[in-house]
């Protein structure tokens, strides 16, 4: 290879650079926020194929002799990078299951990086400080070059993008006015970015010769020609820095309304907590009192009515065997409470719930989910004064990652629905509502969904929840 190769080997090197730092970039702040989707490595396969493809096409096109009448080389750039930015935001909905709004959000955020770091540190250096490094020593500057990006996307991938672990924006309500605002906002960010960009270019391409020729060649125009240079190049940086601020400022605004929220939520179930607990207590007294009295009756009775006695001992026994053995003490202590509820009015409730790694999942987010879909069920099958219908089955199976949780009841007549989910019969419209959007919101944040089937006799709720996303498990309020 001689000397007059060597431009067109940074060329091919530049287009590859810049594709493969957006689509790290974006997947730096996507993994961890959302679950894989099947054949994960099958898909990386392909969005590296397509990237591939993208990174070829630009050298290729810039270098021919004849190019398409109606798409000059610089139009051809400018489409280019358009194309390049899309497919960081298809491979973000291809790779994982996860709302637009978090994908838009996670692509921001990746394209913030690499037009801060081509911006500030690639072109300031490259085009501005040290202008001929690159033609002097090609080998050099791919190799600076290459430690600069990985430098700086491993302090992406360990300083910034934990900052954002959580996807918070499935705690909105799904479709919502808040959730179409920060799609909007999210992609005028990125044409903003992307205009920005193509501003730049355009006075490195078309305005710095003539620039040059104006100021003169003297040491004042030149300091005054680097001045407009730095302007020119770091506006994409400066522009991707002030979106970053505003992702971030908009992130954490969200999660402290969550935190809030959820204490607020907290608070509500400490207080039924004490309802309950006052009302168990209650009833294992007089439980106890009955039992005293059947005990000594068995000292003098005979025949049938002693075996008789026998069996009512044995069943009021058994609701003080009823603790749950899930292997989640949270769960356990969820279900042996609601066994009490169930045996205090009459509800035969029914649990299999072992076998699950329920460890897996946010001891809040488990609460919430069981809590108000038994809540919701409970309520129903209590409207009933047949006691062969108040009947009440909870059960969950896990294949691989994927945890599918079914609460059943029954279910007499008909369910009218409002955005997949059935129209509450609560006076409080509101709170009812909210839990199953809750339900809802949580199992999206786990990558699944919540499936509502009502053919009486029986009344569903199926709610999936994938155990490999990861969550912050850190600095939350604790169920006590």
């Amino acid at each position: 290879m001689d000397g007059n190769d060597w431009p067109e080997v940074c060329n091919w090197f530049n287009s590859f650079r810049f594709v493969f730092t957006v689509l790290i970039a974006t997947w730096i702040f996507t993994r961890g926020s959302a679950p894989k989707r099947g054949r994960y490595s099958l898909r990386v396969a392909l969005v590296v194929a397509a990237g591939i493809i993208l990174a070829v096409s630009n050298p290729l096109y810039v270098g021919t002799d004849n190019p398409l009448p109606w798409l000059s080389v610089s139009n051809f750039v400018r489409v280019w990078i358009a194309v390049t930015f899309l497919l960081a935001l298809l491979s973000i909905k291809f790779l994982r299951r996860t709302s637009w709004t978090n994908a838009l959000s996670r692509w921001a955020m990746g394209l913030c990086i690499e037009r801060f770091i081509t911006s500030f540190i690639h072109n300031w250096l490259f085009l501005i400080i040290v202008k001929d490094f690159k033609t002097e020593h090609p080998l050099s500057y791919i190799a600076i070059s290459l430690f600069i990006y990985g430098l700086f996307l491993m302090v992406s991938a360990h300083w910034l993008a934990p900052l954002f672990a959580r996807d918070l924006t499935s705690l909105k309500n799904d479709g919502g006015e808040e959730s179409r605002t920060l799609c909007m906002l999210y992609i005028l960010g990125v044409v903003a970015l992307y205009l920005v960009t193509n501003a730049s270019m355009g006075i490195s391409e078309q305005y710095v010769d003539l620039l040059r020729k104006l100021i003169g060649g003297d040491a004042e125009g030149r300091t005054l020609l680097d001045y407009i240079l730095y302007f020119s190049t770091g506006m994409a940086g400066l522009v991707a820095f002030l979106i970053f601020l505003f992702q971030y400022a908009i992130y954490h605004t969200t999660e402290l309304r969550h935190e809030s929220t959820l204490l607020q939520v907290l608070s509500e179930q400490k207080s039924r907590q004490f309802d309950t607990i006052s009302a168990n207590i209650d009833y294992i007294n007089r439980k106890s009192h009955d039992l005293k009295h059947q005990i000594d009756a068995l000292e003098y009775a005979e025949g049938s009515r002693r075996g008789a006695l026998v069996r009512e001992v044995r069943n009021a026994l058994n609701l003080y065997d009823s603790t749950a053995n899930t292997g989640n003490d949270a769960l356990d202590t969820l279900i042996t409470e609601r066994n009490f509820f169930c045996s205090r009015n009459g509800i035969r409730m029914t649990c299999s719930l072992a076998g699950c790694d329920w460890d897996a999942i946010d001891v809040v987010d488990l609460y919430t989910v069981l809590g108000n879909a038994l809540d919701n069920a409970c309520d129903y099958v209590m409207r009933f004064d047949n006691p062969d219908k108040r009947v009440i089955s909870v059960s969950a199976r896990q294949k691989g990652n994927l945890i599918v949780l079914s609460i059943d009841n029954y279910f007499e007549g008909t369910l009218d629905m409002a955005d997949g989910l059935p129209k509450t019969t609560k006076p409080d419209v509101f709170s009812h509502g909210l839990g199953l959007k809750s339900i809802r919101n949580i199992a999206h944040r786990y990558g699944g969904d919540l499936l509502v089937m009502a053919k009486p006799p029986i009344f569903t709720l199926q709610i999936s929840l994938f155990t490999d996303v990861v969550r912050e498990r850190t600095d939350k309020p604790k169920v006590s």
